[in-house]
C-alpha cells in the first residue's frame, strides 16, 4: 500500500461477481490491487492493469490468494523457504475462472520450481522473494496472465467459420485454412481452457468434400471417443451460418443403426437426461436446417444455447457457458451409465436414488433389496407419503430401459373381492378372455426371464387382501399354476405360472378405511416399516450414515441367489440358531409361535446378507441384519391385548436392547400402544 500513489473507491469485477472496496493503483508499476482477509477461507488479493476511476468496476486479471494458516493446495499462492532461509512468493498455476491449470502450465514463461509441499512435491511458479522487489515481481506476473489470457480468442474464431464458411463451402475441400480451423485452432483453443488429460477435443469440417453442419466436439473418454455414439458437448453450426449452438448431445450414428425409430428414441433419452438439469432457460429444442440429417441432429439435443452470428457474446460469456456446461457433462455422467446405457446388473440403485434426490435410508435400501432376493414379496408399510410407493417405483424404474418397461403400478381397490382384479375372468357372454394389465405384465415378465420385473400393489389393504390375493400367494409359495378357465372353446391359456422373474410390492396405508392383513399373507412377506423422516434431516441431509458398501452387483440383482455352501454363516450359526429359538419360545407362550417357512427365510435373508458383506469368515456385522429379520418377519405376527401380550413384549425389548435396536425401539412403540390403548398390532 505504500507504493500506492492513488486510491479510489471502487471495486474488482470477476466471473461470478464483484468485490466493491478500495482500489490501489501504483503508476509506476501499471498495476491495481485490491486486498481483503475471508474469514476462515483466504487472505484474497486481486490486480489488474488499467488504471482505475473514482466508482468503476475495474476488470480482474489474476488473483495472488494465501490460506490463513498451513497447507491448502486449492488456493492458488503460497510462502516458501528455500535452504538459507530466504522466503519466497510462489504460485501454483490455479488462474481460477475458466482457465485450467494446464493450460496455465502450457503457457506461462517464467521462473518454475519444486518444493516440498506437506507430504508431496508440486511445481510451482516463483513469483518473486519476500523483500523491496517484490512489487516488481508481482507486476510482471501480472503481465505474464494478461498475455496468456489475451492471447486466448474463441469468438473470433467463431466469428470467422460464421462469416466465411457459406463460401468456403462453394470451393475446394482440401488445404483450404478453413477446415483447419475447424479440425485443428479451434480445438486448440478449447484445450487452453479444458483439461486436455480429461477430454478428447475434436472438430470437423467434412471428410474429402465439406460439412453441410460443421461441429466441434468435447468428449469425456469414460463416456465416448467418438460422435457417432454416447453424450457429449459440441458446438454445432448452423447451415446457413446464422449462428452455433453449444449443445449438450447424443451420438446419433449407433442409435440411428440400431433403432427403427431413432428420433424418437434420442428424444425420449434427451427427456430422461433434461429431468436432471433445473435451469429452465436451455433450449431443449434447435434448428440446424434443411438437410436430410437435421432432424437427427436435432433430436440429439438435450439442452443447448444459441450464439447468433450477429451477436456473439465476448470470451468470457462463452467461456463461461463452456464451464456452466462441462459442470453439467460431468454430473450427467453417471445418469447416463445408469439409466440411459442401462448398465443393468451392478448398477449403483443408492447413488441413482441419490441423483434424482431422494433420501432414502442406506439401511432401509439394503433391506428392501435383500429382501427381493430372499422372497419375491415385499410389503412395505408406514405413514401416507414416507415414500413406501416411490422407493418402488424408482426400483421398476432402474431395472427398465428407455424401450421397455418392467415395473407396473397397480392401485387396488376398495371393490376388490375376488381373484378376477389381478387375473382377469372369462366374459360368459362373449366367450373371450378379459385380461387385466397385472395379468398381461406377468405374461410380458414370462417373455423375458432374464431380466426382473416388479409388480407394485398399491395400497393392497384398501380390500380384504386373502379375497382377491389368495390365489396369487398360492401359486407363488408352491409354484403350482393359477387356473383362469375351464372353457376348452377360450383361445386364451386356461392357467398361469408366476415366473421366478416377478417381484411383487405390497404398500400399506393404515387408516380407519384399510383392513389388517392375516397371519398368512405377513407370514409369506418380508414387512418392511417406512419412518416418518425428520424434516431437518430432509432439508439438511443430516443424519446419513453413509453408503451401502457391500457387493452391490449382487445386492442389486434379485435373480443372483448365489447358490454357493454358506458354511457356518461367518461362525454366527449356533448364535443365530439360539436367537431364533429365543423369539420362537416367547411368542410361542403368546400363541404366535412361527413356523418352519419363517425360519427358513430367516436363514436365507442372513445369508444373503453374509454374501453381501463379503463371505467374511468371521461375521462381525451380523446383528444388524437379524434385527432387520426381527423386524420384518418375526414382530409383524403380533397383535392382541394387554392381557396376553404385556409381559412378552417387554421381555422380547429387554432382549432386545443394546443389540437389535430398530426391534426394540419398534417394540417400545408396541408396548406404549398396547399400555394407552389395551390393544395392539404392528402394523398400526
Amino acid at each position: 500500500m505504500k507504493r500506492a500513489d492513488k486510491v479510489v473507491e471502487g471495486g474488482a469485477g470477476f466471473q461470478g461477481g464483484e468485490e466493491k472496496g478500495k482500489v490501489y493503483w501504483i503508476s509506476n508499476l501499471r498495476i491495481w490491487y485490491m486486498t481483503r482477509f475471508i474469514k476462515g477461507s483466504r487472505y484474497w488479493n486481486g490486480f489488474g492493469t488499467d488504471e482505475p476511476a473514482e466508482g468503476e468496476i475495474n476488470t480482474i486479471v489474476c488473483e495472488i490468494n494465501f490460506p490463513p494458516e498451513g497447507i491448502n493446495r486449492r488456493i492458488g499462492a503460497a510462502f516458501a523457504r528455500d535452504p538459507l532461509g530466504n522466503y519466497y512468493v510462489v504460485h501454483r498455476g490455479k488462474l481460477g475462472g475458466n482457465y485450467s491449470k494446464k493450460f496455465f502450465e502450457d503457457n506461462y514463461k517464467g521462473e518454475w520450481t519444486d518444493v516440498v509441499d506437506g507430504d508431496r512435491k508440486s511445481r510451482v511458479v516463483v513469483i518473486g522473494p519476500l523483500n523491496e522487489t517484490l512489487p516488481e515481481n508481482i507486476r510482471d506476473f501480472v503481465y505474464e496472465v494478461k498475455r496468456i489470457k489475451t492471447d486466448f480468442n474463441l469468438k473470433e474464431k467463431f466469428q470467422k467459420i460464421l462469416n466465411e464458411y457459406k463460401n468456403a463451402r462453394k470451393g475446394v475441400f482440401t488445404g483450404h485454412p478453413l477446415a483447419k480451423l475447424l479440425r485443428t485452432d479451434l480445438p486448440n483453443e478449447l484445450k487452453k481452457i479444458v483439461p486436455e488429460s480429461d477430454y478428447l477435443i475434436k472438430g470437423s469440417a467434412g471428410q474429402g468434400n465439406w460439412a453441410i453442419i460443421p461441429w466441434v466436439a468435447i468428449m469425456d473418454p469414460n463416456i465416448t471417443d467418438t460422435t457417432q455414439k454416447g453424450f457429449y458437448i459440441v458446438y454445432l453450426f448452423k447451415e446457413d451460418m446464422d449462428g452455433v449452438y453449444l449443445s449438450l448431445h447424443q451420438g446419433v450414428t449407433e442409435i440411428a443403426s440400431t433403432y427403427k425409430d431413432p428420433e424418437k428414441v434420442l428424444k425420449e433419452r434427451a427427456v430422461a437426461l433434461r429431468t436432471h438439469v433445473k435451469d429452465e432457460e436451455y433450449l431443449n429444442e434447435i434448428s440446424l436446417g434443411k438437410t436430410r440429417y437435421a432432424p437427427l441432429y436435432e433430436a440429439g439435443n438435450i439442452i443447448a444455447k444459441y450464439y447468433p452470428s450477429n451477436k456473439l457474446p465476448n470470451d468470457d460469456e462463452l467461456v463461461s457457458d463452456l464451464q456452466e456446461f462441462l459442470d453439467i457433462y460431468k454430473k450427467l455422467e453417471p445418469i447416463y451409465k445408469n439409466i440411459i446405457e442401462d448398465k443393468g446388473k451392478g448398477t449403483d440403485f443408492y447413488t441413482y436414488l441419490r441423483l434424482k434426490e431422494y433420501h432414502f435410508k442406506p439401511e432401509l435400501v439394503e433391506n428392501f433389496l435383500l429382501s427381493l432376493k430372499v422372497k419375491p414379496f415385499v410389503i412395505l408399510t408406514g405413514n401416507s407419503g414416507t415414500g413406501k410407493t416411490k422407493l418402488a417405483q424408482l426400483y421398476g424404474q432402474h431395472i427398465s430401459t428407455p424401450e421397455i418397461k418392467r415395473y407396473l403400478i397397480v392401485p387396488v381397490g376398495a371393490n376388490w373381492t375376488e381373484k378376477r382384479h389381478i387375473f382377469g375372468y372369462l366374459n360368459i357372454m362373449t366367450g373371450k378372455y378379459q385380461s387385466t394389465p397385472a395379468l398381461d405384465f406377468i405374461r410380458k415378465a414370462s417373455k423375458d426371464p432374464e431380466n426382473p420385473y416388479i409388480l407394485i400393489l398399491d395400497e393392497m389393504n384398501l380390500s380384504h387382501v386373502e379375497r382377491y390375493f389368495s390365489d396369487f400367494l398360492s401359486a407363488l409359495e408352491s409354484g403350482e399354476p393359477v387356473p383362469l378357465h375351464d372353457d376348452p372353446d377360450c383361445d386364451f391359456h386356461s392357467e398361469i405360472t408366476l415366473p421366478e422373474n416377478l417381484l411383487v410390492v405390497g404398500t400399506v396405508n393404515v387408516d380407519e378405511t384399510t383392513y389388517m392383513f392375516s397371519p398368512k399373507v405377513l407370514d409369506r412377506a418380508n414387512t418392511i416399516e417406512f419412518e416418518t423422516l425428520n424434516p431437518r434431516e430432509y432439508l439438511l441431509e443430516e443424519g446419513e450414515p453413509g453408503e451401502p458398501a457391500g457387493d452391490l452387483e449382487f445386492l442389486e440383482d434379485p435373480l443372483n441367489h448365489d447358490a454357493s455352501d454358506p458354511g457356518d454363516l461367518g461362525g454366527i450359526r449356533d448364535e443365530l440358531v439360539r436367537e431364533l429359538s429365543f423369539f420362537h419360545e416367547k411368542l410361542q407362550r403368546a400363541g404366535f409361535d412361527f413356523g418352519f417357512r419363517v425360519t427358513r427365510e430367516v436363514l436365507e435373508f442372513m445369508r444373503a446378507a453374509w454374501v453381501y458383506e463379503g463371505k467374511p469368515a468371521k461375521w462381525e456385522n451380523w446383528e444388524r441384519y437379524l434385527d432387520a429379520q426381527i423386524k420384518q418377519k418375526i414382530l409383524p405376527k403380533i397383535h392382541g391385548p394387554e392381557r396376553l401380550l404385556k409381559d412378552t413384549l417387554n421381555e422380547l425389548k429387554d432382549h432386545c436392547e443394546g443389540r437389535f435396536p430398530d426391534s426394540h425401539d419398534k417394540l417400545g412403540e408396541m408396548v406404549e400402544t398396547l399400555r394407552i390403548q389395551r390393544y395392539v398390532s404392528f402394523i398400526r
